[in-house]
């Protein structure tokens, strides 16, 4: 269990912009990944990366470095999936934006990467054609993969709307399509959609943690007992903080004894100033802000 006396939030700022953070704890440590955006021109590829850190208490981080080339972003969950290691992202800024995945045998070394489901830019409701925030999820044979694609971007129509799809293929070119008409949810939730889930168990059922909106931007719950059928949960209620000033989303969660934790992107003002801090909780429902710095 992590010891977070000590943690402070926001628990990691540096001097480029830090955003969808993601979790994978090795024996000894963790590693965080996260988006390293610096901080310039929004639409330029050379501006964004994949990176990785290592923590031992969410104290103290060191190594940072990319672990991608230019032009990608939004690290989603590690799984063991076919005798590897695997991590879902995307590519960004660059149009088409599409989903790719590497591998590791060790979670620290990670190859090339690997695109994967093309058909999610062609789908009817996908009208961007853009595929984004991938997460996985290994739930007996088979690996799911919820997506974001878009609809009206740069107009104010603009939405963000989940999709799903499932593979038992070890090289993730094969899948089924869960949502091939219409997105599994979007609009429902919020004028502008939604973004960057993540899912975890709690509570003897699957929830989705998600970011509801873009504009007013915070957290919502679903819950699903079969992973397909989904149900609205509530809004996750955090009170403003320093580091989170303007919008908060992105989260990452995870589960270690009896204790859930979270590492939460936080946006300071209009200008995309994010740093990332530490929640945790008893029941993966209700959520408690570690104490600020600031």
């Amino acid at each position: 269990m992590i010891n977070t006396k000590n943690i402070y939030n926001p628990i990691l700022r540096l001097h480029n912009n830090l955003r969808d953070p993601s979790v994978f704890k090795l024996p000894d440590r963790y590693l965080l990944f996260y988006t390293r955006y610096v901080i310039g021109h929004w639409n330029l590829a050379r501006n964004w990366h994949v990176s990785c850190c290592e923590t031992k208490d969410f104290v103290t981080f060191s190594g940072h470095r990319d672990i991608t080339a230019e032009n990608f972003a939004s690290p989603g969950d590690v799984v063991h999936w076919h005798g590897r290691w695997i991590m879902p992202f995307q590519s960004y800024p660059v149009r088409p934006q599409s989903l790719f995945f590497a591998e590791s045998d060790n979670g620290m070394d990670w190859s090339a990467p690997k695109g994967f489901l093309e058909k999610a830019l062609d789908l009817p409701w996908n009208t961007d054609q853009r595929a984004i925030d991938p997460s996985f999820v290994v739930h007996g044979r088979e690996l799911h993969c919820f997506f974001v694609g878009s609809e009206g971007l740069g107009t104010p129509q603009r939405a963000n709307l989940l999709g799903h799809a499932v593979t038992e293929d070890p090289t993730l070119q094969n899948w089924r399509i869960l949502t091939p008409d219409s997105p599994l949810m979007g609009r429902d939730r919020a004028p502008d959609g939604v973004e960057n889930v993540v899912i975890y168990r709690a509570g003897g059922k699957w929830l989705m943690m998600l970011s509801e909106g873009m504009e007013n931007q915070h957290l919502a719950l679903a819950e699903s007992q079969d992973l397909i059928t989904w149900r609205p949960a509530g809004i996750v209620e955090i009170a403003p903080q320093p580091w989170f000033s303007f919008r908060h989303g992105a989260p990452f969660i995870w589960q270690e004894e009896d204790r859930y934790y979270m590492v939460l992107m936080g946006e300071e003002d209009a200008s995309h100033r994010s740093s990332l801090g530490f929640l945790t909780s008893a029941d993966g429902f209700k959520w408690e802000v570690l104490p600020s710095r600031d």
